[in-house]
């Protein structure tokens, strides 16, 4: 390996996401012990970058279910969610 090391002559670098465009889908996450997104591409047309479908999501959110309440509204006041601790 060490050999051929010295024939490199070009190296290309994309730290920067400008050759392949580094684009990020929002279509999974998990609350608690529950993942949440099929995967799938939905049916309706959602916001750009955004892949998700999951009705037993919407079905928790109605029933109160405190983790994924939690994780949504972190999502939606700073796009980032990371637990320190357990609660409770």
């Amino acid at each position: 390996m060490n050999e051929e090391l010295g024939q490199v002559e070009y190296i290309f670098s994309d730290k920067t996401g400008t050759l392949t465009c580094n684009i990020m889908e929002f279509k999974k996450f998990s609350a608690g012990f529950t993942s949440y997104g099929t995967g799938k591409i939905p049916e309706t047309k959602q916001e750009p970058n955004v892949n998700f479908d999951d009705a037993q999501l919407y079905q928790d959110l109605e029933d109160g279910k405190e983790e994924a309440i939690d994780v949504i509204l972190c999502m939606a006041l700073c796009h980032t969610v990371i637990l320190d601790e357990k609660k409770g």
